[in-house]
């Protein structure tokens, strides 16, 4: 996963997770069923202190609770 060192603020950007537009380190979350083939798909920045994520092994997963 790449880190970048601050968000792209255009388009009035603000964190899906915290809400806020903090100028801190983010990275790419790719935003399921947007993959065109094998090739690109969609992004959303996130800052990267408000990644919490969990891996279920299980059902070979990984994802974030967000709770309020």
């Amino acid at each position: 996963m790449r880190v970048f060192e601050k968000p792209n603020l255009s388009n009035n950007w603000k964190c899906p997770v915290c809400g806020t537009s903090d100028i801190k380190e983010v990275v790419l979350i790719g935003i399921e069923g947007t993959r065109e083939g094998f090739g690109t798909i969609e992004a959303e920045q996130v800052h990267l202190d408000c990644l919490e994520l969990i891996w279920d092994k299980y059902f070979k997963i990984i994802y974030q609770k967000l709770l309020k």
